[in-house]
């Protein structure tokens, strides 16, 4: 009894930190958020720096399409329609309880993640040795936090929650498959983005469309590591560019899994607007690349 009742004053808690939350409108978050990681404030009258026009986009900029997008479940048919089937990852299921997820059912190893949030993953490799219990609280947790509390990001906000499981994919070299975020503006990727052994956060680089690294990074200095070029690069550079058709910027990620090309998720604005290009001049170059729309509500 004491248990539930808790639970209950929790969930409370939970809701009315959300309501006062919500009640600062989105321009004052992102603007104090823009201050606090660049030193200076939101231009968004005359915006000329890549981050002054992606907080702009996210003030301004809003298709319901978008949030739909976002979602790692529905924006499967949109993946399907505009490429092609064949890149999607195996689904095992989809629910919207924890309690309807047929653990028995899956296979060996499998990979279960909540459609409304970054970084919400469980990674089975032995399904003999997984905490099923432990799996269902966590994931309990995670369908009640949506990743918009985190950082104010509307595409997130109204996202139904589901619960999806996937085929696990694996590496031959690293921890964690190679992931590569393509940069679209205007429907042309420009850069990549390559996370190598991102399970245990070994480092990233980037590259242009040549394979060539440019004067510039995001964040961090590379790793120092040699990355090869991927033997289907050409056709992940062409699945880019599909998925990001018709939209001013949007960040494609997808895998290389032993020649396959496998979809991962589209981000309309990565790390929530709080990357560093190096050196700084570059948040300007990209500004420039980036054309703004008519503001869509």
């Amino acid at each position: 009894m004491n248990r539930i009742l808790a639970r209950l004053v929790l969930g409370l808690a939970r809701r009315a930190r959300r309501v006062l939350a919500d009640a600062v409108p989105d321009r004052i978050v992102l603007a104090r958020r823009f201050e606090r990681t660049f030193g200076r404030r939101l231009d968004l009258r005359n915006p000329q720096t890549f981050h002054e026009k992606l907080y702009w986009l996210m003030l301004y900029y809003r298709l319901p399409l978008m949030s739909q997008l976002a979602d790692k479940y529905a924006v499967r048919p949109y993946v399907a329609e505009r490429v092609g089937p064949h890149i999607l990852n195996e689904l095992y299921g989809a629910w919207d309880r924890v309690a309807d997820i047929d653990f028995a059912g899956l296979p060996d190893t499998f990979v279960l993640k909540v459609n409304w949030g970054w970084r919400m993953n469980l990674f089975c490799r032995d399904k003999a040795a997984f905490d099923v219990a432990a799996a269902r609280r966590q994931l309990a947790a995670w369908m009640l936090r949506s990743h918009y509390w985190n950082h104010r990001e509307w595409t997130y906000k109204d996202i139904k929650p589901r619960i999806v499981c996937e085929r696990l994919l694996t590496d031959p070299v690293w921890a964690s498959p190679t992931d590569y975020g393509f940069h679209c503006y205007g429907g042309e990727p420009r850069f990549v983005r390559v996370h190598t052994d991102r399970a245990r956060q070994r480092g990233s680089d980037t590259f242009d469309l040549q394979w060539q690294r440019p004067p510039f990074d995001l964040n961090r200095p590379p790793s120092g590591r040699l990355i090869p070029r991927p033997g289907n690069f050409d056709e992940m550079v062409a699945c880019a560019r599909s998925l990001s058709r018709g939209w001013p910027f949007v960040r494609v990620d997808l895998y290389s899994i032993e020649g396959r090309t496998v979809f991962g998720e589209m981000t309309w604005h990565p790390s929530a607007g709080t990357s560093r290009f190096i050196p700084e001049s570059y948040d300007r170059y990209w500004g420039d690349q980036l054309q703004l729309p008519a503001p869509q509500w």
